[in-house]
């Protein structure tokens, strides 16, 4: 039996591309937290990913950045908080869509598992 790391499969399948961001279910509550939740294409993975807002500013502009990665087969599942970003805008989750798409998001992913190694 092999071991399963998702810190270390999750991020090689977005790279691989197995993630559509336009399949990704997203979520804006009232501009104060992001949330965007995702299945890889062959359903062998998952991830969610979250912005909250740093401080209690009606308007934030710095949020931090969580993802949640799971194996599905084996139901293994990690929980990283990659660090703080700025965003200025009331629709965070439609944000980490475009972290996702753009790849922003897997390049928030490696250099935390870098630090962490």
């Amino acid at each position: 039996m092999t071991a399963t790391f998702p810190e270390v499969l999750v991020p090689q399948a977005i790279s691989a591309g197995a993630f559509d961001a336009d399949d990704a279910d997203v979520r804006n509550n009232l501009g104060l937290l992001g949330l965007l939740d995702v299945h890889s294409r062959d359903g062998r993975y998952h991830l969610a990913a979250s912005l909250e807002p740093v401080g209690t500013d009606l308007q934030p502009t710095q949020w931090t950045l969580e993802v949640e990665m799971e194996v599905c087969a084996d139901g293994k599942t990690v929980h990283c908080k990659l660090g703080q970003l700025t965003y200025a805008g009331n629709t965070p989750g439609s944000h980490l869509r475009k972290m996702l798409s753009s790849g922003e998001l897997l390049s928030y992913l490696t250099q935390s598992i870098a630090e962490a190694a």
